[in-house]
């Protein structure tokens, strides 16, 4: 953490001598930086290009601070934009200046605003298609928040632009990296190019209408935000996530869809989502409602349903499915289709298998499985730091693996084959007996 500290008391005369002198000098040239030499352990930069001055607190690292200018590249759109960098101009330790990045949020629909009392960035997008729960939670003086919900926290420092005049105006500096990975979940693809200095976004293609041919495939080389009562998504390469925000009582139809990221969900359509021959590493349900979703051939490798999802039922055919995490408590149900291991990673999350499945893992406490009449589930395990699990079993397990100090809770009609560890099951009138597998 870092405070601002406070600047000794110059005449004008002097600051603005001392200045114009740095941009002046004959050997400024473009990618040349000049620096007033910093006063206590605030600093004072120039650049010649768009003659930015700031002043700002040391960074958390501390050192050698420059600005190196840059330019970010949005569509066919350039903004010169200035990066605080920490070290050499070639540092990867860059911070960018929120007021250099504001003009670029306002040109794809979003809106950036600076909260300096809770020191929170705080970023509204035009349509919720906010996927951040995977970032990390991070740590450091600042907040961002999307939509209105905490993301991340990250270091960020204070600073003046005082090209309008020795007061300035406030900004804040962020840490590039992390902004960077912060609109990639927002949407918006992005690289920088250290040699260049050119850091280039790519804003979601944004439809409300069907979208792809009716015969052939149509690459896209963006994300893409679908939204409203009737999307179609068909025939489509996607170079990048594919994220549906339905209507509700809306519907939802990917018909051959390869999508090299991931496809969120981020609301609940009347009718079941219908997927057929649609290929993804990952499906992210983060809706508050209820989700149903069908899948027909095709291949998906992760179906994560997210902290705060309302639920999901999920039906394949003739479809492959590697696994599902499940992380919220809302009952999530998956029948059909050939799954190949499931997870519970919620405290007191409910799954109902209604289909065969090779594995189930358990890593929640006060979770409860259902295994369905006749499925079978191959391997159930159950972690150690799992306080108290209940298995309600009408089909057949043939190994359970216990390895947690508390038994597993058995009831139901159906049989366990094979166990280590402890567990309880029910019997007629209410009794319990205990059972150590080995």
């Amino acid at each position: 953490m870092c405070a601002l500290t406070p600047i000794r008391q110059l005449t004008a005369a002097m600051s603005v001598a001392c200045l114009f002198t740095s941009m002046a000098a004959s050997t400024v040239e473009a990618q040349v930086i000049r620096r007033v030499a910093p006063v206590d352990r605030a600093h004072a930069s120039t650049v010649s290009h768009g003659l930015t001055i700031y002043r700002v607190a040391s960074p958390p690292a501390g050192g050698n601070a420059s600005v190196v200018p840059a330019t970010l590249r949005v569509g066919t759109s350039s903004i010169p934009i200035d990066l605080w960098v920490e070290g050499s101009p070639n540092s990867s330790d860059m911070y960018v200046p929120l007021d250099g990045l504001d003009q670029a949020l306002d040109s794809i629909g979003f809106r950036s605003t600076w909260d300096a009392d809770s020191f929170t960035w705080a970023i509204q997008t035009s349509t919720p298609r906010a996927d951040t729960w995977g970032l990390a939670t991070g740590a450091g003086i600042g907040a961002v928040a999307v939509d209105g919900s905490l993301a991340t926290r990250l270091n960020v420092f204070p600073g003046v632009d005082l090209t309008s005049g020795w007061n300035g105006s406030g900004t804040v500096f962020l840490p590039l990296p992390q902004v960077s990975q912060i609109l990639a979940d927002l949407g918006v693809q992005n690289a920088w190019d250290a040699a260049s200095r050119v850091w280039t976004w790519v804003p979601p293609l944004q439809t409300s209408a069907p979208l792809g041919p009716s015969q052939g495939v149509e690459e896209v080389r963006s994300d893409i935000v679908a939204s409203g009562s009737n999307i179609v998504l068909q025939n489509l390469q996607v170079d990048g996530d594919v994220m549906i925000s339905p209507s509700p009582g809306g519907s939802v139809s990917l018909d051959h869809v390869s999508i090299d990221g991931k496809l969120v969900i981020l609301g609940s359509p009347a009718g079941t989502i219908q997927l057929t021959d649609v290929a993804s590493p990952c499906i992210d349900v983060d809706s508050g409602g209820a989700v149903s979703l069908a899948i027909s051939g095709g291949a998906i490798g992760v179906v994560d349903v997210l902290p705060g999802a309302g639920g999901l039922q999920v039906a394949g055919a003739k479809s492959s499915v590697l696994e599902l995490d499940d992380f919220a408590t809302a009952p999530v149900v998956i029948s059909g289709g050939q799954f190949e291991a499931a997870e519970i990673l919620a405290d007191g999350g409910v799954l109902d298998v209604e289909t065969s499945l090779p594995l189930v893992r358990v890593r929640a406490s006060g979770a409860t499985l259902t295994v369905g009449q006749g499925q079978t589930v191959g391997l159930l395990q159950v972690s150690p730091a799992v306080n108290g699990f209940s298995l309600d079993n009408f089909g057949t397990l043939q190994f359970l693996v216990n390895s947690s100090p508390r038994p597993v809770s058995v009831q139901g009609t159906g049989a366990v084959e094979s166990a280590m560890g402890a567990m309880t099951t029910a019997q007629a009138g209410g009794m319990a007996s205990s059972v150590a597998g080995k």
